[in-house]
């Protein structure tokens, strides 16, 4: 079993150690609930499940103590506002959060160290790929290519197609019209829109999708291939566990 020498955790990147906050205990991070409802058939045992496609978000609290070096006003700047968080545990994942409760404190508070307190996050459902973030994008120029997905739900990428004129894109069986491109589009499958290269101008107009949802990266091997004038095509792919 490997051992951990130091815990911490990271939000917004920066950690508790840099802000002088101790970090008591590692939370638990449970799985996401699927949501969805249970169904009771009529002339049918049981029950059947209907699925949303959606998962819950996680609530996560972190049990704190401020150290003796702790600048209370720092601590309450830090924890505020949505960044990315991480664990010790797991430094190659990290979760999309917002937080709901910080650090409060008052004059009384000022005067004492060592102070317990609980942050509390909420997180979007799904441990995002550390390597995703900047430099992990595939620049592919020749078709067809294999894309794997290390991770273990379906991907949101960002997909940027360089060319011109009309443009078949697919993605496994998934597939994607173009119409008319003047020098490239982007296609934010987690947005759910197209823009012009510089996303200064929607262009959903120009796209057409064939199965009425944008494009998704399914875990393993993905086959990427085009038609048309195509010089690259860049995914910035998002990759993520449940």
């Amino acid at each position: 079993m490997k051992k951990l020498e130091s815990v911490w955790f990271e939000f917004a990147g920066a950690r508790n150690t840099a802000k002088g906050v101790r970090l008591l205990s590692l939370p638990e991070r449970g799985h996401p609930a699927e949501r969805g409802e249970l169904v009771q058939a009529a002339g049918r045992d049981g029950f059947l499940w209907a699925a949303d496609g959606g998962y819950e978000p996680l609530t996560v609290r972190v049990q704190c103590q401020t150290g003796d070096d702790a600048d209370v006003s720092a601590i309450g700047a830090w924890l505020r506002g949505a960044g990315a968080l991480r664990f010790s545990d797991d430094p190659q994942r990290f979760y999309r959060a917002r937080i709901r409760r910080g650090f409060s404190y008052t004059e009384a508070v000022r005067r004492f160290v060592n102070r317990n307190f609980t942050a509390v996050f909420d997180c979007q459902p799904f441990r995002y790929h550390v390597e995703a973030e900047g430099g992990g994008d595939a620049e592919i120029t020749a078709s067809p290519h294999t894309l794997t997905n290390p991770g273990t739900y379906k991907s949101a990428p960002r997909i940027k197609v360089e060319g011109a004129g009309d443009v078949v894109l697919a993605i496994g069986t998934q597939v994607v019209e173009i119409e008319g491109l003047e020098d490239g589009i982007i296609i934010d499958s987690e947005l759910g829109d197209c823009f012009n290269l510089t996303e200064s101008a929607l262009l959903n107009g120009k796209v057409t999708l064939m199965d009425d949802g944008f494009p998704t990266l399914a875990p393993g091997a993905n086959i990427i291939s085009w038609t048309g004038n195509v010089t690259k095509v860049t995914v910035t792919p998002r990759w993520r566990d449940l």
